[in-house]
């Protein structure tokens, strides 16, 4: 008998494993098993080590040797050799250090053979393989369908080698969806992909012209430039002004071309954020086809006979085209080998970094070069936008600015560029100081690798090793200078010139634009749009859009045909899937929790009948019964003379209450919206920088100098606990009416309750996995509607908190010269929304309250009563009401009245639900 199963025979008699448990084991239970039989296993645990190399880099370290022993998995790749080529290698390490094997298969389509093999809908999936290589937009509808092993706890555990939080947010936004009111991670994202813009600043510097910002910018450059000699060659003929991917001749890509319009399109659609979407009305389903669209489909006709391929051909090496738009990824290996004095097309060989492109008397084929005869490297710029934006209530253009473009920026003269950006010796933009709304636009070529949820246990752990490991830091911050089709998605893979972008053949120049546009792009703050994420998403992108696209570029249809048919077709696909099962996707995949059954009925209520007519026939019949009523009430009214004085009375009254009703709608929604998503993202300070301040900080200072941590999301939110960061809630008074702790006393409350729950919890003391809320440092103080979209989403901070500490200290009031203690804390509105935000979502199990004098601090858990004069918010002392409200447009209590609400609305209906089910605990 094998010393493994000894060994689980003993386990198995203590009742510690069961007899239908098959495990690998390698690490002897010391604690279990008897003396005799724990020598033996513990030599021959040696021995079985002995057989695996767990030494090729901290990752694999960190693994038990021979921990998946015996284990196959099959997993199902796409054009490994080109898309992934470090995968197999990193693979057979894994192999050598574990004892599992990972067969790699590969995909024909992408996009048709992981959801073949996993299931839809639709038909059964035919589950021959473990995991998968996706692209981001093709996973949606197995994630709906709970098809795909979720990963958050997974993560969790892996949290130290995986390092989850290190990922860009929005490429992990791109593997999460939202369902159930939750945010799940189905795919590990390891691809940082958009469309990157990339311009011969030679040229620029040249004919003195500016940096192209709009989308008319490039159309006048591309028309400029098309036909003329670029390389110095004497030819004009095959010289362009735009190289572009994907093109027409890219083989299976070529389904993705009107991913590019897509592009331009939300720059005009979407200025709040990926939540917000550009596609599809998120609430009616109906396509926003309108002039946005338009307007894109107008300046890809102009562009498109000015454009070839820029990626799978040397047409941009060889400098024979002015402007490029293509993912990172084909930039990536162009313009390499440059201190050498020319360029290299990194694709052109297997595994090299590509040789310089020579002539046959051995020169340098093509050089870009400054005046001054040095050499200049293309240019990386940040996503083309627009200066003007659509209005959704009008479906018009307006001006982008502060209010139409929240998330947009002023264009910059020259020289307000960093030092080291080599556009500061271009002239100036004409759009100087305009604001621009840019929309770094994720294509579906961004990748990703998910596993079967159905696959056996041992498959799944081996194939999450194998994916933590490719996507972790340790491995992948020196692989993504590999040729490949992935693109930097980790902050630590742009930390260091020096460490991977030297070695892999970059000049500074290239890696430091490339780090600044890719930072730009991907972080909390930007304003990304996605491509569809749909079920059946060739129907709409390659079935419908692509052709209407090629023959409205042709000139072959007018833009209003065009639009018209494209609706039809997209309809019509919808239809196919169902209108509402595509909606819940939709939603799902912007982040967005579905509508609710009374929404649903409202909007869709011929597709919901179609589901089940029952779904909506209680809320007929009440509508029905209030209609009786109404009509026999004014029935009654109706007498003689009277009747015309009370019609119109009632004509009156119904049309104040409708507007009444609507109000009060509308306000609700909000209430309800405000608890499930950030009207301001969730900013904080980490533990340690907090303390190291020495006093509470303004918000703009910490913005400013780049000490705040930006979570955009509740999805960021979620994904950011998970990976096990504490979030401290400071709740606190203002001791003055300009700054709220002038005497630092409750900044150091703060400090010592900081340190002391750090004690009692077991936190490391460095504090750098704790973070900080603290309204003075997290809520914007300069923008007063700024700081009303944050006070909008207080209950969704509150609520986010690990943990929420009352900070009462006793100390003066520096004008009104009063003792500021516990008493007068719970009187502020403030803080009693506070605590109600908290607990209403948490209980009071993570509260505690931090008072007495400087110097001697007290630190406990909150009483179960504590609070319950603070459901009282609205009865609570505000300054403003103390000074009359001058110079204000409102109370502050109208600020609180939505979050506060929603609130209300959530715990009666946990009442509600409570009566129903006969819970008398919950109804009290």
């Amino acid at each position: 008998m094998s010393m493994t199963s000894s060994v689980a025979r003993v386990l198995q008699s203590s009742g510690s494993l069961s007899a239908s448990t098959t495990t690998t084991m390698l690490d002897c239970p010391t604690s279990l098993l008897p003396a005799s039989t724990l020598e033996s296993c513990l030599a021959w645990q040696s021995s079985e080590s002995s057989k695996y190399n767990c030494s090729g880099d901290e990752f694999l370290a960190s693994l038990t040797p021979g921990k998946h022993a015996g284990v196959t998995a099959k997993y199902l790749s796409f054009n490994t050799k080109v898309a992934t080529p470090h995968y197999p290698l990193r693979a057979e390490m894994l192999t050598r250090c574990t004892g599992g094997t990972i067969v790699f298969s590969e995909a024909e389509d992408i996009a048709v053979d992981p959801i073949k093999d996993i299931g839809s809908a639709s038909s059964v999936g035919e589950e021959l393989y473990d995991a998968y290589l996706m692209s981001y937009s093709f996973y949606t509808e197995a994630s709906g369908l709970g098809l795909f092993e979720t990963l958050n706890e997974r993560i969790r555990e892996k949290a130290t080698m995986l390092q989850y939080a290190d990922i860009f947010p929005k490429v992990r936004n791109m593997g999460e969806y939202r369902k159930d009111g939750k945010t799940n991670i189905d795919l590990l994202i390891s691809d940082g992909d958009f469309f990157l813009p990339v311009v011969r600043i030679d040229l620029l510097e040249r004919d003195g012209l500016p940096l192209p910002h709009t989308w008319d910018d490039l159309v006048e450059l591309a028309n400029y430039y098309n036909g003329t000699d670029l390389n110095d060659d004497g030819e004009t003929h095959d010289d362009w002004g735009f190289c572009i991917f994907p093109r027409t001749g890219s083989g299976f890509f070529e389904a993705w071309i009107p991913e590019l319009m897509y592009s331009t399109w939300a720059t005009t659609d979407q200025t709040r954020g990926i939540q917000q979407g550009f596609l599809f009305d998120d609430q009616t389903f109906e396509p926003r086809i309108g002039i946005g669209f338009e307007r894109a489909m107008n300046y890809w006709k102009e562009l498109w006979p000015l454009a070839t391929d820029g990626c799978t051909t040397s047409t941009f090496a060889e400098g024979r085209c002015a402007i490029g738009l293509a993912p990172p990824g084909c930039w990536k290996g162009i313009f390499v080998n440059t201190e050498e004095g020319g360029v290299a097309w990194r694709n052109r060989t297997n595994g090299d970094w590509g040789p310089i492109l020579r002539d046959e008397n051995g020169n340098a084929l093509w050089r870009p070069t400054w005046k001054d005869g040095t050499y200049a490297e293309p240019y990386r710029l940040k996503p083309l936008g627009s200066l003007v934006v659509v209005d959704r209530a009008t479906d018009q253009l307006v001006d982008c600015g502060p209010k139409t473009c929240p998330k947009g920026e002023k264009i910059k003269a020259s020289d307000e560029l960093p030092e080291d950006d080599r556009a500061r010796v271009l002239v100036d933009s004409p759009h100087l100081g305009k604001w621009i709304n840019r929309v770094p636009f994720h294509w579906s070529g961004g990748f990703g690798t998910g596993i079967r949820r159905s696959a056996n246990n041992a498959v799944k752990d081996l194939m999450f090793d194998f994916f933590a490991y490719v996507n972790s830091p340790m491995t992948s911050v020196d692989d993504i200078v590999l040729p490949s089709w992935l693109d930097d998605w980790r902050y630590s893979q742009l930390e260091s010139y020096e460490r991977n972008y030297k070695t892999g053949g970059w000049n500074f120049d290239a890696w430091n634009e490339h780090q600044r546009v890719m930072k730009h792009a991907l972080g909390i703050d930007a304003n990304s749009a996605r491509t569809l994420q749909l079920p059946g998403v060739l129907l709409y992108t390659r079935d419908v859009m692509l052709g209407q696209f090629q023959k409205y570029v042709a000139g072959e249809k007018s833009i209003e045909i065009t639009k018209e048919e494209t609706i039809a077709g997209w309809n019509n696909a919808t239809a196919a899937y169902g209108k509402i099962n595509q909606l819940d996707n939709y939603r799902a995949a912007l982040g967005l929790d579905s509508l609710s059954t009374y929404q649903k009925c409202t909007l869709h209520r011929q597709e919901m009948d179609a589901i089940d007519p029952a779904i909506c026939k209680e809320e007929e019949d009440n509508s029905t019964l209030i209609i009786i009523i109404l009509c026999s009430i004014v029935g009654a009214g109706i007498i003689g003379l009277i009747l015309y004085f009370w019609y119109k009375r009632y004509k009156s009254f119904q049309a104040m209450k409708k507007a009444h009703e609507q109000q009060m709608e509308s306000t609700l929604n909000e209430a309800t919206r405000a608890l499930r998503q950030l009207d301001y993202p969730l900013h904080l300070v980490r533990g340690d920088e907090f303390i190291a301040e020495k006093q509470l900080m303004r918000h703009e200072v910490l913005r400013n100098s780049h000490r705040l941590t930006v979570l955009d999301n509740i999805g960021d939110v979620d994904a950011f606990i998970q990976t096990g960061k504490q979030v401290v809630f400071f709740s606190h008074q203002w001791t003055a009416f300009n700054h709220p702790d002038p005497t630092n006393d409750q900044y150091k409350c703060m400090v010592n309750a900081l340190h002391e729950l750090a004690k009692q919890s077991g936190w490391n003391n460095n504090l750098r996995d704790v973070y900080v809320w603290v309204d003075y440092s997290c809520i914007p103080q300069a923008n007063a509607s700024v700081q009303n979209l944050a006070i909008k989403s207080l209950a969704v901070y509150a609520s986010s908190a690990t943990y929420f500490v009352i900070c009462a200290p006793d100390t003066k009031h520096a004008d009104l010269h009063d003792v500021c203690d516990l008493a007068t804390y719970q009187r502020r509105m403030w803080c009693r929304a506070e605590q109600v935000c908290y607990s209403m979502r948490n209980g009071i199990g993570g509260m505690f309250l931090a008072k007495g004098k400087p110097g001697a601090f007290e630190l406990g858990p909150v009483e179960p009563d504590f609070f319950l004069e603070s459901l009282h918010v609205f009865n609570g002392d505000l300054t403003c009401c103390r000074f009359e409200h001058k110079g204000m447009e409102s109370c502050d209590r109208q600020s609180l009245v939505v979050p506060i609400l929603g609130l209300y609305g959530e715990l009666l209906r946990a009442a509600h639900d409570g009566i129903k089910g006969g819970n008398s605990n919950i109804s009290a």
